[in-house]
């Protein structure tokens, strides 16, 4: 198989960036295949040589720009599970917050068990979520009895639901993340030790204290 030439690589980017930007503005699923060449400056039947639907080609467009995201996440250099798993949290929550439209306009596919291309995003964000925890375990700071892929689990459906672009419309950003943070330290300072728990214990309490009296809780 032929490797592509830097025109056609070019020209991929260019299609990928234009759909991004029209589902920004239009939505998932406000966006046509006549909108996406008119965009990206090729003719319809490019768009379909090269992706075979719209459906794929906005998947691809969502996906590159998803794996990228977490890719950035994950090479984040932190010394602690604990502190990365917060890290993480901190950066989604910004990262919603300052591409809000964009964010809002992939809810449906993001949140939606409707296509196979939303269990790619899931499979995308449990394994981020997951190395922290795995970190953790590392640092033998969980109680022995702890299965680390059940806590997982909990912890990204802990997190996930509440880092969707809809929170952001009801409270400031700063106040979703505290809330996922504050929810996770209650969960985890029943199962870890050492640097661990006291940071989980110190987090809790200064994210009460700041929440406190807030009218959004």
């Amino acid at each position: 198989m032929k490797s592509p030439t830097e025109r056609q690589i070019r020209r991929r980017e260019a299609i990928l960036a234009a759909a991004r930007e029209l589902i920004t503005e239009r939505g998932y699923d406000g966006v046509t295949m006549r909108d996406l060449a008119k965009a990206s400056g090729v003719a319809p039947k490019t768009l379909y040589h090269q992706f075979e639907s719209k459906e794929k080609l906005l998947r691809a467009a969502v996906e590159e720009r998803f794996r990228y995201a977490y890719q950035q996440i994950d090479e984040a250099d932190i010394g602690r599970g604990i502190d990365r798993l917060f890290y993480i949290i901190e950066t989604v929550g910004r990262t919603t917050q300052e591409n809000l439209a964009y964010a809002k306009a992939l809810s449906p596919i993001l949140s939606s068990r409707r296509s196979k291309s939303s269990e790619v995003f899931t499979l995308i964000r449990m394994n981020t979520y997951r190395r922290a925890i795995e970190q953790i375990d590392s640092e033998s700071e969980f109680v022995d009895w702890v299965d680390v892929d059940l806590l997982s689990a909990i912890v990204y459906r802990q997190v996930n639901p509440i880092l969707m672009s809809s929170w952001y419309l009801k409270a400031p950003s700063d106040v979703t993340t505290r809330v996922v943070k504050l929810d996770l330290c209650l969960i985890l300072a029943a199962v870890t030790t050492g640097y661990t728990h006291k940071k989980v214990i110190a987090t809790a309490k200064k994210i009460q204290k700041a929440l406190k009296g807030s009218p959004y809780i």
